[in-house]
């Protein structure tokens, strides 16, 4: 992988090569990267693979206009200077179209391994048989539909004409499994694990085998639900297909630009269950997604988004904060091929003070929904869709699992009258969410 010097020199080099076609200020973000990964198909090793690359993203503003252009071929370096100089000089122009200036940023130690360093393919191979290996001797009825195990190692710069000058380096190992127990015609829903780490010590292949192949298995023998309208748990992979895009949709600066939030007047107001509180910590221990600094090189922080079902604050890069009146809290993201978006970093429900299955000895008769399949939408508010490995609650205890039922609400009205967080919480891809019980719940069983 290219090394932090080399890759300040080659950014310092294309700031001055842009500036030099005319760009009145510029902003160059860098990756350099190594990825490593082996994918398993139907209990079996597939393909394994190795890549370097290095990206270098140029965003160059003329008078309030903006040109990005990215290239991957450093030896064209000038040649995409230049074009970013173009696109601005022919972009509309935009007074809210400027870079930050630079802010304190505070290293973090923790993100990257030097182990990683010494990883290779092998050892990607070793751990993703190590997932096929668990499963089997865990139960001779489950089949590993996929998984994968990979490691990113990235080294990220950002140079900027206001004076920013950051260099970060990261290691991150992504594992998973999705795993299907069959016995005799029955089959069971499909049941998914997944984590990731930043640190070879902290890899953890029994966990999230025993959280696919423990669901897959519960769900085994699974018969027709009811229809009701009532209480619905979701699980946290629940939460997150239903709740998180929405929330995050809701209280994103670039939507309320639009129009297209309705929270985005009502900060300082209810907008869900006082027991609701929602924070993103971009410097979370441990945290799939922490960092330093943002995309724009803006210091991440822990910011809280919903405090006790209050709005308390919209998440913003540099453009939107410009164009709201306000600092960018350091929800700048994307990668050196685009120009910045707006996007949570570690989003957490934080948990309640009821555990799970005190939830579930509050229903009389209710679903728990481990995984949902449909849509939710993020304006509307509706959602509808399959509850995926469901089981039927009754009289406060889990009856059995059932197949091909439906769920339907609007989450706008459910952030509202949620009736229980749990205690406990699962990370889901780069959320950390609890279980949530939500009342009023449409459920048609086909």
């Amino acid at each position: 992988m290219i090394q932090e010097t080399q890759l300040r020199e080659r950014c310092r080099e294309a700031l001055e090569l842009t500036k030099k076609h005319g760009a009145d200020d510029v902003e160059i973000y860098a990756e350099a990267s190594t990825a490593i990964s082996t994918e398993i198909e139907k209990q079996d090793l597939q393909m394994s693979s190795s890549r370097q690359e290095t990206m270098i993203g140029i965003r160059a503003i003329v008078d309030h206009r903006i040109g990005f252009a990215s290239t991957n071929a450093l030896e064209d370096l000038e040649a995409t200077c230049t074009d970013a100089v173009k696109l601005a000089k022919a972009s509309p122009s935009n007074e809210h179209n400027v870079l930050p200036e630079p802010r304190p940023v505070e290293a973090l130690s923790e993100l990257f391994d030097p182990q990683a360093e010494a990883f290779s393919v092998s050892d990607a191979v070793r751990h993703a048989i190590q997932i096929i290996e668990l499963a089997e001797k865990k139960d001779p009825r489950l089949v590993l539909g996929n998984g994968e195990f990979s490691v990113d190692m990235t080294g990220r710069c950002l140079v900027t004409s206001r004076g920013i000058d950051l260099f970060e380096r990261n290691s991150l190992f992504l594992y998973n499994a999705l795993a299907t127990a069959k016995d005799g015609d029955v089959v069971s829903n499909m049941a998914f694990g997944f984590d990731a780490v930043h640190s070879v010590d902290a890899i953890d292949i029994q966990a999230i085998v025993d959280k696919a192949c423990d669901d897959a298995l519960g769900s085994l023998g699974a018969t027709s639900g009811e229809s009701f309208a009532g209480p619905v748990l979701l699980a946290p992979q629940a939460v997150q297909a239903v709740l998180a895009g929405f929330l995050s949709f809701q209280l994103n600066g670039k939507n309320v630009l639009r129009g297209s939030s309705r929270w985005g007047k009502m900060l300082g107001n209810a907008v869900a269950h006082p027991s609701l509180t929602v924070v993103d910590d971009g410097r979370l221990s441990g945290g799939a997604m922490s960092g330093a600094f943002d995309r724009e090189g803006a210091p991440r922080q822990r910011f809280v988004l919903i405090d006790k079902g209050e709005a308390q604050g919209l998440m913003h890069n540099t453009f939107t904060a410009h164009a709201m009146g306000t600092t960018s809290t350091g929800h700048a993201s994307g990668s050196a091929r685009a120009l910045p978006g707006i996007g949570p970093s570690n989003f957490m429900i934080l948990p309640g003070d009821q555990s799970k299955a005190d939830l579930v000895a509050g229903m009389k008769q209710g679903l728990l929904v481990n995984r949902f399949a449909g849509s939710s939408n993020p304006i509307s508010g509706d959602f509808s869709g399959v509850a995926k490995a469901a089981y039927l609650i009754k009289d406060g205890k889990i009856d059995r699992p059932v197949t091909g039922t439906l769920i339907a609400g609007n989450a706008f009205e459910m952030v509202k009258t949620l009736s229980g967080i749990s205690s406990e919480t699962e990370r889901v891809f780069t959320a950390i969410l609890p279980y949530i019980r939500l009342e009023g719940v449409s459920v048609t069983a086909e």
